[in-house]
């Protein structure tokens, strides 16, 4: 190799090197932005959402009889849904979804007075004490007409009830599938029956759950001026948000789904 060929190969392989550290650096801190967009508009601290939805269909489950097989499928539980993993495929999809520029039009969005305030808003909501005091606020929240129809507007763009439909119907399968394992450890998971009552019930359920998710975006914004209701709703309008929010319910089924396949390998190593 001449002197001038063999400058030209090291000077190649430098930039090689010095570009694939770059574009590791520019995906470092893409993954750090997407994590810190997660914790400030309050996406971060619904991770532990669906297992706590697991976790009440297996402790009202009247099959599960045995207080030492309900305790025992309750860890299985604790250790098969985890927020973390739940986390790290929301974090995926949303980076996967989001395009150039969305990240700043986000971190602005949820770095406003009104921003803030909203988030604040919704972590006070999933406090243990929101719920009795919902119920309490019920009749009046329901009665005023322009909250709910505020309400509905951001349920549509957000789509929550429908999310909320889907969760609810794979922690019963869940609970199914800890029930048909139990029965028979080596035979497959027959859901047809489950499908079947779901499909049935499908209607009654997304009205109540419409319902419901009414009543609860009515009770979070509940201090909120119906108008600054209305800047949040052109907020979610926006394409870098709805691309947002695609994400995060991409992000969160496949997580979801992750986590099911963790708890059928422990339900079938416990039994």
């Amino acid at each position: 190799m001449t002197e001038q060929n063999f400058g030209r190969g090291f000077l190649g392989g430098w930039m090689a090197m010095v570009l694939l550290l770059a574009c590791q650096w520019a995906m470092a801190n893409d993954e750090q932005s997407v994590s810190r967009l997660l914790i400030v508009s309050g996406v971060d601290a619904q991770m532990p959402v669906f297992g706590k939805l697991v976790h009440g269909t297996l402790a009202q489950n009247p099959a599960l009889d045995a207080a030492e097989q309900r305790e025992v499928l309750l860890h299985i539980a604790m250790e098969s849904f985890r927020a973390d993993v739940i986390h790290r495929h929301v974090e995926m999809a949303v980076a996967e979804a989001l395009q150039p520029g969305d990240l700043e039009t986000l971190q602005l969005w949820y770095g406003s007075p009104l921003g803030k305030k909203i988030t604040e808003l919704e972590l006070l909501s999933q406090q243990a004490d929101s719920l009795p005091a919902m119920k309490a606020a019920a009749e009046s929240l329901m009665a005023d007409r322009e909250r709910i129809a505020a309400a509905a507007r951001l349920d549509d763009l957000t789509g929550a009830s429908a999310l909320a439909v889907t969760l609810q119907q794979r922690a019963l399968l869940a609970n199914h599938m800890a029930e048909s394992i139990a029965a028979d450890p080596g035979a497959p998971i027959d859901t047809a029956a489950l499908d079947a009552q779901l499909q049935q019930r499908r209607e009654p359920i997304e009205q109540l759950m419409r319902q419901q998710t009414l009543l609860s975006l009515a009770f979070t914004y509940r201090e909120l001026p119906v108008d600054r209701l209305g800047s949040y709703e052109s907020f979610l309008s926006t394409s870098a948000s709805q691309r947002y929010q695609q994400g995060v319910k991409a992000g969160l089924l496949a997580g979801v789904e992750a986590t099911l396949g963790d708890w059928e390998a422990g339900l079938r190593e416990y039994y």
